[in-house]
């Protein structure tokens, strides 16, 4: 049956979460492996077009199958709910090419909405620091952020990761 199909049923929060959640999975481990029509329908729809599609394609069936306004503002709550339980994995998936990005999606992944979005990148481009401000707007001291960037270059050094500065070398981003 087609998730449509099980979204109709009484006990559909539990479909709806094993179908998101069988997708990713199957995602992470085996893309092409075979499963039942309904988590066939989100992997498809998460591999041409990430949450968002996802997300329109549940509206699109939801109205023609002309379910109640209550129970399609339920499936759109959890299924929000869903993407942020699997926030980390849908980035990873993301990362890994195998869900297409575009910033729409990358925005309802993270829970952000796209004018926050905006506050930030401007923030940063203007030379602001998201992490440094959000520390001191939370209560922390510039002595204690001072502690924590020693404790992330402490962390560098030992992972022997480094930070490229010089913008002629070619492999520089």
């Amino acid at each position: 049956m087609a998730l449509i199909e099980y979204l109709e049923r009484d006990d559909w929060r539990s479909v709806l979460r094993r179908s998101f959640e069988g997708a990713i999975t199957l995602l992470q481990t085996d893309r092409f492996g075979r499963c039942s029509s309904a988590v066939d329908d989100i992997k498809s729809w998460l591999t041409s077009g990430g949450v968002s599609r996802v997300q329109l394609q549940l509206e699109r069936q939801m109205k023609g199958r002309r379910l109640d306004k209550e129970r399609q503002s339920e499936i759109r709550d959890f299924l929000e709910q869903l993407v942020q339980e699997n926030q980390r994995s849908l980035l990873q998936l993301i990362a890994d090419g195998i869900i297409p990005w575009n910033q729409a999606d990358f925005l309802a992944t993270m829970g952000i909405a796209e004018a926050e979005f905006d506050a930030m990148w401007e923030h940063i481009s203007a030379g602001g620091n998201l992490f440094e401000t959000w520390m001191l707007a939370n209560g922390y001291s510039q002595d204690r952020i001072n502690q924590i960037y020693q404790i992330i270059d402490r962390w560098l050094v030992k992972t022997e990761l480094s930070i490229h500065t010089n913008p002629d070398e070619p492999n520089w981003n």
